[in-house]
């Protein structure tokens, strides 16, 4: 069986909107046993780490892991999916993470937590080593909508250009709207084929 593994973003946690969506479609299926979403430290290395963590724990227990992430957790997917050679579902990825984070340096509050930290320039540099370029196209689905408010869809679409599965909608938001129309889909792409 596959353990699917969502990946959060910045500055929020497991309690992610979509990621209850996937929980609740899961225990609607029976397959809650099989979902994880923790909640990351807000240091990239510090998340990383807890991640590849979860990832190798599975694979000694003789467990595939599939990874869905959202926003700045596109950006770790992209990279976990690569080290380890797993199917990713990247949402709105952050494609551009080390870039796009130095507008957040200084204090920080996640709303979902009330945690506060300082976000500096060492964290760049954790983001920085993430960066990646090879991937299997295949293992990859890429979606964006294009009224996302925070990041340039335009970017996701050219660093993965060569991906078999793309969904790319006009309007939308950051938090793509309507992600719930995709779940079934997303459940089969990773490996959940026998259990609709």
């Amino acid at each position: 069986m596959i353990t699917l593994l969502y990946v959060h973003g910045f500055n929020s946690s497991e309690l992610s909107f979509k990621s209850q969506q996937l929980k609740a479609r899961m225990q609607h299926l029976g397959l809650e046993k099989y979902f994880l979403c923790p909640r990351l430290p807000w240091q990239p290395a510090k998340a990383i780490q807890l991640l590849e963590n979860i990832i190798e724990e599975h694979h000694e227990k003789g467990h595939k892991v599939a990874l869905v992430g959202s926003s700045l957790g596109g950006f770790y997917s992209t990279y976990l999916s690569i080290k380890y050679d797993l199917h990713a579902v990247l949402v709105n990825p952050a494609v551009e993470a080390p870039v796009l984070l130095r507008h957040y340096l200084g204090q920080q509050i996640n709303p979902y937590t009330n945690e506060t930290y300082e976000l500096a320039e060492v964290h760049m540099e954790e983001l920085e080593r993430l960066v990646c370029s090879d991937y299997d196209p295949q293992k990859v689905w890429l979606m964006v909508q294009e009224q996302d408010e925070v990041l340039n869809y335009k970017a996701a679409l050219e660093r993965f250009v060569d991906v078999q599965r793309v969904t790319c909608e006009t309007g939308g938001d950051h938090s793509f709207i309507g992600f719930e129309r995709f779940i079934d889909d997303i459940l089969r792409f990773v490996g959940f084929r026998n259990e609709f």
